[in-house]
């Protein structure tokens, strides 16, 4: 059911990921939070197949697998090489395209600056018509979504969640929310930490999101 891929960047990057799909029409793309991998997201590959969702979950460059031999590591990036990150993410999408699906069976989905990165990935694929963006930030190392927002498709949308003991995304989704209120729709959840994690502490986070998708 899930295998193991690498695929390669346009910069030349190595890239491992887990690729689940047993016959599904529609596919999410899974993109961590820092510092975690490609596992984070193990607990929502089955919930999401169950529902017509293959997905591929990656590991960004420097992290996990995806380090060329211990040459990339996340800790000692700058900026620029976070932003760089969105090259991942542009191979991922590549990667699906070559398993057959279209963009318009594609779903973005984040964790912190994985959420960025899939909020960055979908203004600039206006065939790809929903991101899921867990603790985005307004601007996490450069990667700024506030403006790329403002340049989306009217019929794209994003799903904003965040924790209220999670300030900086909390108030990041609020920001967003009155900005591109005909553009976003959100989850607010109460003592459930940052990005993944906010799945181990509201167990309907899951259906949540998937009465999103099912709009």
């Amino acid at each position: 059911m899930t295998q193991s891929i690498v695929f390669t960047t346009s910069d030349g990057v190595e890239i491992h990921g887990l690729y689940a799909n047993t016959g599904q029409a529609n596919i999410v793309l899974l993109f961590h939070m820092m510092p975690a991998t490609k596992e984070s997201w193990n607990d929502v590959v089955e919930p999401f197949l169950e529902i017509g969702y293959a997905s591929i979950a990656i590991d960004l460059r420097g992290h996990g697998q995806s380090t060329m031999n211990g040459r990339l590591n996340y800790r000692q990036f700058m900026d620029e090489q976070h932003q760089a990150s969105q090259e991942d993410v542009e191979a991922a999408i590549l990667f699906a395209k070559d398993q057959g699906f279209s963009e318009e069976n594609m779903v973005l989905m984040g964790a912190s600056i994985g959420a960025n990165l899939a909020i960055q990935a979908l203004q600039k694929h206006s065939s790809i018509l929903s991101a899921i963006a867990l603790s985005p930030g307004l601007d996490y190392h450069g990667i700024n979504i506030e403006s790329v927002m403002g340049q989306m498709q009217t019929n794209q949308k994003v799903l904003l969640v965040a924790s209220d003991d999670d300030a900086y995304s909390w108030y990041s989704i609020k920001q967003l929310r009155e900005r591109y209120a005909s553009q976003t729709a959100s989850i607010e959840c109460s003592g459930c930490g940052h990005g993944t994690n906010m799945f181990e502490k509201d167990p309907d986070l899951t259906e949540k999101i998937f009465s999103f998708l099912n709009h």
